[in-house]
């Protein structure tokens, strides 16, 4: 039986997370919508530890955050992440506008 590898969210992504939070909350004015994106997201960031090694490379985010970058889409919302041993570390959560 695989291990599941542990997910590791940086202070950078956390910040991305955290502002992302407040645009919807005070600039959109839907704090409901806020706190349930952010509370999806984050399933997802959890749910890595299980499927992040079968996510491919993308050439476009390797020459952006370097060469074992990865990223999954979450809704418009790019997670960018790497993996080492039985870590996954998020860097970013970014508007996947940015990288395509």
């Amino acid at each position: 039986m695989k291990k599941n590898k542990t997910v590791i969210v940086s202070p950078t992504a956390e910040t991305d997370i955290a502002e992302l939070k407040a645009y919807i909350k005070g600039e959109l004015k839907m704090p409901e919508t806020a706190a349930n994106y952010v509370a999806e997201l984050k399933s997802v960031v959890k749910k890595l530890s299980y499927y992040a090694e079968a996510v491919g490379k993308n050439e476009y985010v390797q020459d952006m955050f370097g060469v074992n970058a990865r990223h999954i889409t979450f809704k418009k919302m790019a997670i960018i992440f790497f993996i080492e041993n039985d870590l996954i570390y998020i860097i970013r959560v970014i508007p996947s506008s940015l990288i395509y």
